[in-house]
């Protein structure tokens, strides 16, 4: 982590008013630096390796436990994931509606694996990202600091999520078609 990244999260921080929240924050093991110092209200550091700032693994019976959180947030994440779709549905899964997802992620920089990585993004595929998962998006900013060109944007799980819903065939009808 660099200032760059926690001033972009700092922002969103005090934007949507996340500091005394209950927040994940996924990717959380410390390499150099994290962003628990912004919170004051429950912080779970959730990554896939035990270590600095990691509460919960990751895949882990108490990761699935994880429910109604306000905000998820992720700092240079992102780009190490192989499956974001899977990802971001966990995301959905554990935001109370209108929680806030916060990701910061590189738009340029070189490549770094660890253990993966799958590339930088530019604003739109970050954006698809949030907006194919399902959440509104609520805005991308950008910063052209080199080498990363740090990218933040957020997205909200709606206040209520749609339902695919199914009507039964009147007996009535039935009796018709059975009749024909």
């Amino acid at each position: 982590m660099d200032q760059v990244s926690m001033n972009m999260m700092k922002a969103v921080v005090d934007k949507y008013g996340l500091s005394d929240k209950r927040v994940v924050d996924v990717g959380s093991y410390d390499i150099n630096g994290t962003y628990k110092s912004l919170f004051t209200g429950e912080y779970i550091g959730v990554d896939i390796q035990s270590g600095p700032n990691v509460d919960v693994l990751m895949d882990s019976p108490e990761w699935n436990a994880i429910k109604d959180v306000d905000a998820v947030i992720s700092g240079s994440t992102l780009e190490h994931i192989a499956d974001i779709p899977g990802l971001m549905a966990q995301i959905m899964r554990i935001l109370k509606p209108g929680g806030i997802t916060c990701h910061v992620v590189p738009s340029r920089g070189p490549r770094h694996d660890s253990p993966i990585w799958v590339g930088n993004f530019e604003p739109e595929q970050l954006e698809k990202i949030i907006s194919d998962a399902g959440f509104e998006s609520l805005g991308t900013d950008r910063d052209y600091t080199l080498p990363w060109y740090l990218i933040a944007s957020v997205g909200k799980k709606p206040e209520v999520v749609a339902t695919k819903v199914f009507t039964k065939i009147s007996t009535k009808r039935k009796e018709d078609d059975e009749d024909k």
